[in-house]
């Protein structure tokens, strides 16, 4: 996968439309450095070559699909994944770049009683650590550990859900700005946390009208002394459906940035429209597009903040499915983040990914991911003209995976990442090489 931000907030298309961790493929969390990349590989199975054995939440797999039929309300799944790659910049640097071979070794458990496949009355948790080990360079060693509880409950008007995420991301790379390397290790790593609690409502007024409502809460803890950053936002929007095909609302998004020194805390207001184009189970097209206005705090009676930046922002998101075999996606975003580095500024985020998959017959699957990402940074403060640098990012992942059985699957892909940015430091490129196995058990 392709180097991923994390955001202080972003327009949210509704939950019913967004991931699920366990049925979602290739999970990639974002962090506020330029090039952050950490890759959370399939909690079941991957996008690119899904296992006929999730779906159902349990049993089919090695050991569980031995047991015969399961009937029980309770689900549970175990999952192994196992990556092993060679790597020619494995601290994504300009100059001194290190290759060397890692293994990735994730296992992730699922535990969920109810309806936990269909989201309707249902609880789940899952777990997914992940360690990565080099063969020359032990510095670079990881542990990571994700964990989720996702819970909700549906009625004919009402669904209600609960979300909470937790990771703690031991001794990750970034690429960073000359600015940000200096809260980093010498090789450019550090320890991040990133806490999330997502409550949504969606209620039904008449077949046609519908509210959503969801109040959000988001964190992110650095290594000192990377700047760190809290989010506490909430969102309305009001939709009317002119037909099966075509929903379109207004709504109104805010929230409170409280920001570590230097960067001053902030508040932001959205004004969005919402439009979704579904003429039939072979395409679909969610739009969330408007304009923010974000506010900044003084700092103290000598320290005053710049004034109020007006931006737009979207989310975009499509599927085209013409046949049981192939499936295209695109997605496209524009956001506000706060920088993690020591110089009081945040940036804007413009990005496009997209992913083909074809299910060439029974056993094979091709599949090519790609992306593009513009970053721009912006001062916070008035008074310190500090360089406001940009950067752009690209990625492209073509891979092959074959089925050997229903529970376990076994590819092979190669991974180009390649950086420029408006300073030659922040330049660079990866080429990666790897083969990776999943097995349900």
């Amino acid at each position: 996968m392709g180097r991923c931000r994390s955001s202080a907030h972003k327009v949210r298309t509704y939950r019913h439309v967004l991931r699920f961790i366990v049925l979602s493929g290739i999970l990639c969390l974002r962090s506020s450095l330029l090039a952050q990349t950490v890759e959370i590989n399939p909690t079941i199975s991957s996008t690119a070559a899904p296992l006929p054995a999730d779906d159902k939440p349990s049993g089919d797999g090695l050991i569980s699909g031995a047991l015969g039929e399961y009937n029980l309300s309770a689900q549970f799944a175990f999952h192994l994944s196992l990556r092993g790659a060679y790597d020619d910049n494995i601290a994504l640097t300009h100059m001194n770049r290190l290759g060397d071979r890692f293994i990735q070794i994730q296992p992730s458990v699922m535990f969920g009683v109810g309806e936990v496949a269909q989201q309707g009355n249902f609880f789940m948790v899952n777990y997914l650590p992940s360690f990565y080990r080099y063969d020359d360079h032990p510095e670079f060693d990881s542990n990571q550990h994700i964990g989720r509880l996702l819970t909700g409950f549906k009625t004919d008007k009402w669904t209600v859900r609960f979300d909470q995420e937790v990771a703690y991301l031991q001794n990750i790379v970034l690429a960073a700005s000359s600015g940000e390397f200096q809260g980093l290790t010498p090789t450019g790593r550090t320890t991040l946390g990133l806490y999330t609690t997502d409550l949504s409502i969606n209620y039904n007024f008449t077949p046609s009208d519908f509210l959503f409502a969801e109040a959000l809460m988001s964190r992110r803890d650095y290594a000192a002394p990377l700047v760190s950053s809290q989010l506490y936002a909430a969102d309305m929007y009001f939709n009317h459906g002119f037909n099966p095909q075509i929903v379109l609302g207004l709504g109104v998004e805010g929230g409170v940035n409280n920001v570590d020194f230097p960067t001053p805390d902030q508040s932001f207001v959205q004004a969005n429209v919402h439009f979704n184009y579904t003429p039939s189970k072979i395409f679909s097209l969610d739009i969330i597009a408007g304009e923010e206005f974000r506010e900044f705090e003084d700092i103290s009676p000598t320290i005053r903040a710049r004034d109020t930046y007006t931006t737009p922002v979207f989310s975009i998101g499509a599927t085209f499915t013409p046949n049981d075999n192939t499936k295209i996606t695109l997605g496209a975003s524009r956001q506000i983040a706060n920088s993690a580095a020591l110089t009081a500024q945040d940036y804007t985020d413009t990005g496009v990914n997209a992913m083909i998959r074809e299910h060439v017959c029974k056993q094979l699957y091709l599949a090519v991911f790609g992306g593009y990402e513009h970053v721009g940074y912006l001062n916070t403060i008035s008074g310190v003209k500090l360089p406001t640098l940009s950067d752009d990012y690209w990625y492209v992942q073509p891979s092959a995976d074959i089925l050997i059985m229903r529970y376990w699957s076994v590819g092979g892909y190669y991974l180009r990442r390649q950086n420029s940015g408006s300073v030659s430091t922040v330049d660079f490129y990866s080429n990666e090489y790897g083969v990776r196995t999943t097995i349900k058990f």
